[in-house]
């Protein structure tokens, strides 16, 4: 699985196979403002800790759009893509939620295999 990270550089619905937007307005797109929220820095750590939580809520807007980001990952090469890479972007914090879900999903179907030989 690849997930990589790039920058937008048309409007939305001009996405080629295989991009998904992450920016604002997206579902996953940062709610935080550089300068009003704090740092460019300080917004990442806000976005992580504000998805992590969104994650804990089942069925979160959020959780079924990460999800839908994987099952296409899995089938191919995904690339994220916010206005604002390559400076640091919650973009990251995306891709590293998608690697922790496909981790937590391998685990759980490994988990089933032992129980079911």
């Amino acid at each position: 699985m690849q997930i990589t990270i790039g920058r937008a550089k048309r409007g939305i619905g001009s996405l080629l196979p295989g991009q998904a937007y992450v920016g604002r307005p997206s579902v996953l797109g940062n709610p935080f403002v550089v300068g009003r929220d704090g740092s460019r820095n300080e917004l990442i750590a806000q976005y992580r800790r504000w998805l992590w939580a969104r994650l804990q809520e089942p069925n979160s807007p959020q959780e079924h759009e990460l999800r839908r980001l994987l099952a296409r990952a899995a089938a191919g090469k995904q690339e994220l893509l916010c206005w604002c890479h390559p400076l640091p972007c919650h973009a990251e914090v995306v891709r590293w939620a998608l690697l922790w879900l496909a981790g937590e999903e391998g685990a759980a179907e490994e988990a089933g295999s032992v129980e079911g030989a």
